[in-house]
């Protein structure tokens, strides 16, 4: 929502949807999702019809491919490009899809087992022990804050005024921020929980 973006960048953040592809632990992590940039970032820049590509090589450290990616002369030299590479797989005899080779030694990482930080944006009741309710279900799941801010109250469409709380997690398991997610927004003094969103480096 427009109060995420506010709130990431009073936290020193952008919001981007990303796609990410790293070698962990000899499996291949790969996901796409919106995230939380750090302004100082070199992909928090890119805006409008443009795109760009992080790498990080062994030899060239971290290099970036930027460009557009949207409009008329993108999209045709993609939909072109698309065509030869279909005509040229016809002509040697390939009729499947594209012709993708996978190294069947390493595993695709399942999301369960991913690790990053995290921005939550819940609405919960102001009143004393609320916080202490939060965070003892999050400790339940080994997610340990890096900061906690109570933003303005909102009003709901009842006419009940619940107070927005930011919390920002240090590094966490996936799974566990689900099911501690989960659990948060079944608690009575919680109204709604807001947005989940990862947030990379």
């Amino acid at each position: 929502s427009a109060r995420d973006f506010r709130y990431a960048r009073e936290l020193g953040y952008t919001i981007k949807l990303l796609a990410l592809a790293r070698s962990v632990d000899g499996a291949i992590e790969a996901r796409v999702h919106p995230a939380l940039v750090p302004l100082q970032h070199m992909l928090a820049d890119v805006d409008d019809v443009y795109n760009a590509v992080v790498v990080d090589g062994d030899l060239v450290g971290r290099i970036l491919f930027y460009g557009r990616g949207a409009g008329a002369g993108p999209t045709s030299s993609a939909v072109v490009a698309d065509i030869i590479d279909t005509a040229t797989r016809i002509q040697l005899g390939h009729r499947g899809g594209p012709g993708l080779v996978f190294d069947g030694e390493r595993r695709i990482r399942p999301m369960d087992e991913v690790e990053t930080r995290y921005y939550l944006r819940l609405l919960a009741v102001d009143r004393p022990g609320v916080f202490a309710k939060i965070t003892g279900v999050l400790g339940d799941h080994a997610i340990s804050l890096a900061s906690v801010i109570q933003k303005e109250d909102v009003a709901l469409p009842d006419g009940s005024v619940v107070a927005e709380i930011v919390l920002m997690t240090h590094r966490a398991n996936e799974a566990a921020v689900q099911r501690a997610v989960a659990l948060i927004a079944q608690l009575p003094v919680v109204a709604a929980v807001g947005s989940v969103i990862r947030v990379e480096g």
